[in-house]
């Protein structure tokens, strides 16, 4: 059984498209739900991957959003939308919406298992909003981009989270919604790996497979509390 896991917070236990979405609807007349889907392939696809050193520069972002969608750049309106993926941010935590499956999958997952909350930013604050949802301490470690280095980018990040853990790459399951940023980068790091696909999006061909997809929450706990190795 593995003993260690590690678990994304935006998209897997909460539903942070719908914070964004809401902030950003309306802006460039296009559909909140839109704008941040375009904003992720940015931050992922692009900055990510060419230019690391910006994760946190948002009107650099806002300049190739405006390339993606095909908008001219206008400054106030980036700076406007800038303040608004802010807001949605710190929402995720101060007012968070966590789905359904959220609480009840960490309250039995902790009976058996080392918790570690795996995400790109703000850790701490991220695991102070399920402890006081949920009433009780979840996670024996908080990660992110200021321990780890950027989730995603190469194997570094859950590497550097197992040696933190000393745990064994063996005894660690990595349980996250994003192919990208979560599958891909543990079986790159050598960890197991669950996709929670709750939007049943198709796999592309050129990722690495999970060891395991599940639709939500409660399809992960059944598999790793049947998990034998």
């Amino acid at each position: 059984m593995k003993k260690v896991l590690f678990i994304d917070y935006d998209g897997t236990l909460h539903d942070s498209d719908a914070k964004y979405a809401a902030r950003l609807d309306g802006i460039l007349g296009l559909d909140g739900l839109q704008i941040w889907q375009a904003y992720l392939h940015v931050h992922r696809g692009i900055v990510h991957v060419q230019y690391p050193e910006k994760h946190d520069d948002f009107l650099f972002h806002q300049r190739l959003l405006f390339d993606y969608l095909k908008k001219p750049y206008d400054d106030k309106v980036a700076h406007t939308l800038a303040g608004k993926f802010r807001q949605a941010q710190q929402e995720t935590w101060r007012n968070p919406s966590f789905y359904p499956d959220a609480l009840p999958f960490l309250n039995k997952a902790k009976e058996k298992h080392i918790l570690c909350l795996t995400t790109g930013d703000y850790a701490p604050e991220k695991a102070k909003a399920l402890e006081k949802a949920g009433g009780i301490s979840y996670f024996s470690y908080t990660f992110d981009k200021d321990h780890l280095g950027l989730k995603g980018h190469g194997s570094s990040y859950y590497s550097n989270a197992v040696m933190s853990t000393k745990s064994r790459p063996e005894d660690v399951l990595v349980i996250g919604d994003s192919l990208e940023h979560d599958i891909a980068a543990a079986k790159s790091a050598g960890l197991a790996a669950v996709w929670v696909n709750r939007r049943g999006i198709a796999l592309a061909e050129n990722l690495p497979r999970p060891d395991f997809e599940a639709k939500d929450l409660m399809e992960v706990l059944t598999y790793i509390l049947k998990d034998k190795s």
